[in-house]
């Protein structure tokens, strides 16, 4: 059965104990490699690291991994979310948030290890990751197995920019243009577009497309503090009409509803794609504010 990310916080938000990160991501915790890996690949464990960000003051407040029949649990996909212990608060008002680091790893060889510089909300429990120039990786080798710490400093020293940006995003008040410019350019990085297709009679058409529609259910928001248009609160909702299951409408084309049906969204389960559409997300409202 899919993970579902939106799940795989505490319900208090807080940090996450070496048992539940287990649960959620046992890959976390891998020993070995996958056995098809060259002697040249040196591993880093999330494990390893784990000390390092707590040395720095971050703790787990979020974790999954991959889900695959064919794939090893031990080696696969993984993400961690860690926030600054000093900012596990218990109260949140509507406005509160806090800056996140957000591991990416494998065992498997199929990739680099990755920190991005993230934001939580606690409202709507919407996890975001930051874009172009928020984010760096080391290769699985054994010059860096021990640069992983400058590369968490690196990452740490981002974290201000974020939150500066946050602040200067709630004093960007969007148009109705540019409110449905970011929420059809949102709906671009998971469906194709269409709106009153016009295909030939040979092309047959299957998958799920996005339509005006769907763009104004990314804009519709779920709560009242959600209804206000300042940059910062519109991203938001957007991103989590995108990401969870049942806020965007979308049309779907199949076999037996060959004219298209309209049905609510799934949720994004995958936790590579949902590092793809949150990255992509963050730069589509970056360009939106810097035109606004």
């Amino acid at each position: 059965m899919a993970q579902n990310l939106i799940f795989t916080r505490n319900a208090n938000k807080g940090e996450l104990s070496v048992d539940r990160m287990r649960y959620l991501a046992p890959a976390i915790f891998a020993d070995t490699v996958k056995h098809t890996l060259t002697p040249r690949y040196a591993q880093l464990r999330t494990a390893d690291v784990l000390p390092v960000l707590a040395d720095h003051g971050f703790v787990p407040t979020q974790a999954a991994q991959k889900r695959s029949r064919k794939a090893s649990p031990e080696h696969t996909q993984h993400m961690v979310a860690f926030a600054h212990r000093d900012s596990l608060i218990e109260a949140y008002n509507e406005d509160s948030h806090r800056g996140e680091i957000i591991l990416y790893n494998s065992h498997d060889g199929s990739g680099s290890i990755k920190l991005f510089v993230g934001s939580y909300r606690a409202i709507c429990d919407n996890g975001l990751i930051g874009g172009d120039g928020f984010d760096s990786r080391l290769y699985h080798n054994v010059a860096n197995v021990n640069s992983f710490e400058l590369m968490l400093t690196n990452t740490v020293k981002r974290l201000p920019v974020m939150l500066e940006r946050i602040e200067q995003m709630r004093g960007i008040q969007l148009s109705r243009d540019a409110q449905r410019e970011m929420a059809k350019r949102s709906a671009l990085t998971r469906w194709k577009w269409t709106d009153t297709p016009e295909l030939a009679d040979d092309v047959v058409m299957r998958g799920s497309y996005a339509t005006g529609g769907t763009v104004q259910s990314l804009l519709t928001p779920h709560r009242i503090a959600d209804g206000y248009d300042d940059a910062w609160t519109v991203y938001n909702r957007i991103q989590e009409n995108v990401c969870r299951g049942g806020g965007a409408l979308i049309k779907s084309f199949t076999e037996k509803n060959p004219d298209g049906m309209y049905r609510k969204a799934r949720a994004i389960n995958s936790v590579a794609e949902n590092v793809r559409v949150n990255r992509e997300l963050w730069d589509i409202a970056e360009e939106i504010c810097e035109i606004a």
